[in-house]
C-alpha cells in the first residue's frame, strides 16, 4: 500500500502543488472509499496531484476509469458498482496512473477487490 494512500476515512488530502507544465506527473495523495468492494455499492476515489497533471486513470485488467478533473491538481469519481458475473469477483491489481501534457506517467499501484 503506498503511504500517500487513504482508505475509507474521510481525511484531508494534501494540497495540489503548483508546478510547471514540463514537471514530471506525481500523485501526491489519493484516497479511496474501499478497496474491497461489493456488487451494488457506491464507490469513489479522490486524487491530489501536481497541477501539471493533465489526466489521472484507475485501471485493472477489468476496467479502466478517466477520472475526471475537477480543478488544478484535483480529480474525483464516484461510480456504482454493477452486479458483475461471478468470474470476476475477485482480486485485482489497482493502477492509478498520472500523465502530464507531454505524455510522461507517473504509477501508484494498490490492492483491489471485488466482491
Amino acid at each position: 500500500m503506498p503511504v500517500n494512500a487513504i482508505v475509507g476515512v474521510d481525511s484531508a488530502l494534501p494540497t495540489p502543488k503548483v508546478e510547471p507544465n514540463d514537471a514530471p506527473p506525481r500523485i501526491l495523495g489519493l484516497r479511496f472509499s474501499s478497496l474491497d468492494v461489493r456488487r451494488g455499492q457506491h464507490w469513489s476515489g479522490w486524487f491530489v496531484t501536481g497541477t501539471d497533471v493533465a489526466s489521472v486513470e484507475v485501471r485493472t485488467s477489468l476496467f479502466s476509469i478517466n477520472v475526471p478533473h475537477v480543478g488544478p491538481g484535483r480529480f474525483q469519481f464516484t461510480l456504482d458498482v454493477l452486479d458483475t458475473p461471478p468470474i470476476f469477483v475477485r482480486a485485482y491489481h489497482l493502477r492509478v496512473i498520472a500523465r502530464n501534457s507531454a505524455g510522461d506517467a507517473y504509477e501508484e499501484d494498490l490492492p483491489f477487490r471485488i466482491r
